[in-house]
């Protein structure tokens, strides 16, 4: 039993005195008072979990007592002590806000599973109330946005993070995937744990399971030692399984075994590990898609869309740009040890009106390049001048509404090359793929680098 700070007022010494003593006696830290006058005196200096007030009192009485008290102190939990026709009032009271009431003369038993409720009660507001100011604190310092979406977005992670649900994030590259679900952690119950992130698509096929589950020595030539996977290394932590519809099927088997038995063993081993990780999914494709293509387990697909969080891209959510641009700005002048630069009305008109097909990652590179290259304080549209590049060679092709998703993605692929002069690093940045992705893609849709460049870049 949780021992709980009850403070007991009530006029008559009695009842007082008999009430305090069954309650020290069961565990729990008792302060009375003859008064409510000399409650407010004690409350000025003391907190309490649990307050339990005689309904009439000479002077003020208990239910204006809980008023002035619920004002200051929201979380404590007020049971009002009241004789039976004073009942209806008492009900009265609840609607107001008191906890809950019980009749003279008191049944102890009651009393005492009033008293548990009511602490359950307190803690759990408490609790409520901390993960708000955290999440605050995170949405000032990270994920920034004012837009009913992104503020939807994480009233629901206040919500998941205490819990051990595994989460499915989804989103377009560059939409801050990552970035939530580390929020995720910082939130939950795991936050002394590590946070361990793995890109999906950035291992090679071979590799990934000793990537993910360790292995033995001797396991494959040159494994000459015992590695730890990253589910070990995420033990008491939470694991970030980014790019997840990447995974080759003969992975998502044991992944699936994994998370319904909660254990695994490492390649070329027989022990049995335990997984004590939360895992978190992210990925830019419909799952749904992938399941129906064969190319994603269904059953895994359940498994891990316990609880869906969806990022909308950027330009959905437009008035979200001006408070991110104003937050890079910040991150820039720390960074640089310089004054936070200005920005003038028609650069922020053409940063609203671009589409940011890469997101926020896009738009963070985009206000870095600018604040290093400006030789000014502040920023004008002409510091964005290649947004007008792209918003135009991005516009001047009309995709049809039956265009194949295979044409759409090629389509999208060779623009940002050519808006990127085919820096195959800044593209696949954008795109948010690895750079080796991008490549496969480019040869798989016979995109080629004009004049036959090194694509070393």
């Amino acid at each position: 039993m949780i021992q709980l700070r009850i403070l007991i007022v009530d006029d008559e010494s009695n009842q007082r005195e008999m009430l305090a003593g069954f309650l020290r006696k069961i565990g729990h830290k008792v302060t009375t008072a003859e008064s409510a006058e000399a409650a407010l005196v004690i409350l000025s200096t003391s907190s309490f979990e649990i307050g339990l007030f005689d309904m009439k009192m000479s002077g003020i009485s208990g239910l204006e007592l809980f008023q002035q008290v619920h004002t200051r102190d929201p979380e404590m939990q007020v049971i009002l002590i009241t004789a039976f026709g004073n009942v209806e009032s008492a009900v009265e009271a609840m609607r107001a806000g008191v906890f809950h009431y019980i009749s003279k003369p008191v049944n102890l038993g009651e009393l005492q599973e009033l008293i548990s409720k009511a602490g359950e009660r307190h803690y759990l507001l408490a609790e409520n109330r901390q993960l708000r100011e955290r999440l605050e604190s995170l949405e000032l310092d990270e994920i920034v946005g004012v837009s009913n979406r992104i503020k939807s977005l994480l009233s629901e992670v206040a919500r998941v993070a205490p819990t051990e649900a595994t989460v499915l994030i989804t989103g377009e590259s560059g939409t801050g995937k990552e970035l939530l679900a580390r929020s995720i952690h910082q939130l939950s119950s795991r936050n002394k744990g590590r946070f361990v992130a793995v890109s999906c698509a950035a291992i090679p096929e071979t590799l990934i399971e000793s990537e993910l589950l360790g292995h033995e020595r001797g396991a494959f030539t040159g494994a000459e030692k015992r590695r730890l996977g990253r589910f070990e290394l995420a033990k008491g932590g939470t694991i970030l399984l980014d790019e997840i519809g990447e995974l080759p099927l003969s992975i998502q088997v044991k992944l699936l075994r994994l998370l319904e038995e909660r254990r695994f063993e490492r390649l070329g081993g027989e022990e049995e590990v335990i997984a004590d990780i939360r895992l978190i999914a992210a990925t830019n494709r419909n799952l749904v898609d992938e399941v129906k293509s064969g190319r994603f387990r269904e059953d895994l697909y359940f498994r891990i869309n316990v609880v869906h969080l969806h990022i909308p891209p950027l330009r959905e959510r437009r008035e979200d740009i001006m408070p991110l641009v104003d937050h890079f700005l910040k991150l820039s002048a720390t960074k640089t040890n310089r004054p936070r630069r200005n920005i003038t009305p028609a650069a922020k008109d053409l940063l609203i009106a671009y589409d940011w097909p890469g997101n926020v990652r896009e738009l963070a590179n985009v206000i870095e390049r600018a604040t290093v290259l400006s030789r000014t304080d502040t920023l004008d549209a002409v510091d964005f001048a290649q947004l007008r590049r792209e918003g135009s060679e991005a516009g001047s092709t009309t995709t049809p509404l039956d265009m194949p998703l295979r044409d759409l993605e090629k389509e999208h692929i060779e623009n940002v090359l050519k808006a990127n002069e085919f820096s195959l690093q800044k593209s696949s940045d954008i795109l948010g793929i690895h750079r080796n992705t991008l490549r496969q893609k480019m040869k798989e849709y016979g995109i080629e680098k004009p004049n036959g460049e090194d694509d070393a870049s």
